[in-house]
């Protein structure tokens, strides 16, 4: 009972629609957000199979695939109980406190927006972007949103989407680090039946799903290479085959994009095409560290607990002192960093005010972040947290004497994913016991 609490005290804090199948593939849980954005009772769906949701049974459940590979993902589906809309799901993996493995599955109804609008802020910096997006929006100008990890880029691309003429078209994402690459393609385009094992119907790209609309491409910079040629054809035409198909399609699609690397660095790297870049880069936009705005620190911590105290169902506050330690605290993961910190707060408090005690900051690391986390803060492009993950990872395939098998099952990550952050680090030219050893 504890565990199911647990769980359910993450989901209500959480503002999108979100649900949790348990490793017998059956729901364990879902939110009340889910239950407002697609009319589904939540108490209703638990314990059911876990593809409750599907319209149409997959033949390759993508649950069952989950726990065998622990591969997070994002695909689309079509929702059922007579709703004429199509979801974006992505699932990542979840523990609860006895270390029990679950998969939390966001899920995005597409056509409709789901967040609230966070371009929240006083400050006289951020008030200038949030002008230059107005301006941007009314026009289809393709945008390159550039900040560090957490900083809001995607509440920045729908809050572009909502004040542009394609507001009553649909915002669909395109998360470039949750698809696989033999499937982008498949995923952006869509394939036709037969294309591939496993295609046993047609299937609808998000390109094509966004016509009329707004395509947000998220974390532009881990896009393979080998898929950007394709994108920017699709982009600068407007058509594209499915996967398997011999008559083109076409879509209409206003282009947002983001990323936290340099893509400037990527080129010179061979890592990103310089045509694609300028194709994206019309009218980049900074949005700024929380750390750098820090008067908007209030606002923004105000908006996020009311949000909270709405999907526990009972009144937040936050204390004098709290509001003091949550000022003068540095967010190395921004706005993201500040949800996470009123939620653990929120959960643990039991008399509704969130005190100081309950802001659980991350212990400073001093001296004592090792030589491996000192050595990886100089490198370039790299916030705090990302430096943090891969001195975990680089101390591990020390340890492990470089075991690519053993580290990604000491991470709960797949190899594919182990490969990816190695290579998104930077690790593999990294000098470790057995570089070779997989």
């Amino acid at each position: 009972m504890s565990r199911v609490f647990t769980l359910q005290t993450l989901l209500e804090s959480q503002p999108h629609p979100l649900l949790i199948v348990d490793v017998g593939l059956h729901l364990a849980a879902a939110n009340k957000a889910l239950e407002t954005a697609l009319g589904h009772p939540a108490a209703k769906l638990v314990g059911q199979a876990c593809c409750a949701l599907d319209a149409e049974p997959q033949p390759h459940c993508r649950h069952r695939r989950f726990f065998q590979d622990l591969e997070p993902y994002t695909t689309t589906v079509p929702l059922a109980g007579g709703l004429a809309a199509v979801a974006q799901v992505q699932g990542f993996p979840l523990l609860d406190t006895d270390g029990r493995l679950f998969l939390a599955e966001a899920v995005r109804p597409i056509g409709r927006t789901v967040t609230d609008d966070l371009m929240l802020g006083r400050s006289p910096g951020f008030q200038k972007i949030r002008e230059e997006l107005l301006r941007l929006a009314a026009s289809d100008v393709p945008i390159l949103l550039r900040g560090e990890t957490g900083v809001g880029k995607e509440v920045a691309a729908e809050f572009v989407h909502r004040h542009s003429p394609r507001k009553r078209g649909p915002f669909v994402v395109v998360d470039c680090t949750a698809i696989a690459e033999d499937l982008f393609e498949s995923e952006l385009f869509g394939h036709q039946k037969g294309a591939f094992t496993g295609a046993l119907n047609d299937k609808t790209g998000l390109f094509e799903m966004a016509d009329g609309g707004t395509l947000f491409l998220d974390e532009i910079g881990e896009l393979p290479l080998s898929q950007q040629p394709k994108l920017l054809r699709a982009l600068e035409t407007g058509r594209f085959r499915p996967v398997g198909g011999t008559r083109q399609h076409q879509a209409q699609v206003r282009v947002v994009s983001a990323t936290h690397r340099d893509l400037r660095a990527l080129i010179a790297e061979g890592g990103f095409r310089q045509d694609l870049y300028y194709r994206l880069a019309v009218a980049p936009v900074e949005i700024p560290p929380l750390r750098e705005r820090r008067e908007d620190i209030p606002v923004i911590a105000d908006h996020l607990l009311a949000a909270i105290a709405h999907g526990l169902g009972r009144p937040l506050r936050i204390d004098a002192e709290a509001a003091r330690k949550l000022l003068n605290y540095s967010y190395p993961g921004n706005v993201r960093e500040l949800r996470n910190l009123l939620h653990l707060a929120a959960s643990l408090s039991t008399d509704g005010i969130v005190r100081a005690d309950l802001i659980r900051l991350p212990e400073a690391t001093g001296g004592g972040a090792g030589p491996v986390l000192e050595q990886l803060r100089t490198l370039p492009g790299l916030s705090p947290l990302e430096a943090a993950e891969a001195g975990q990872i680089l101390e591990l395939m020390q340890s492990l004497g470089g075991n690519r098998r053993r580290v990604a099952a000491a991470l709960g990550v797949s190899e594919r994913t182990l490969y990816r952050k190695l290579k998104r680090y930077g690790l593999n030219r990294t000098a470790y016991a057995d570089p070779t050893t997989t």
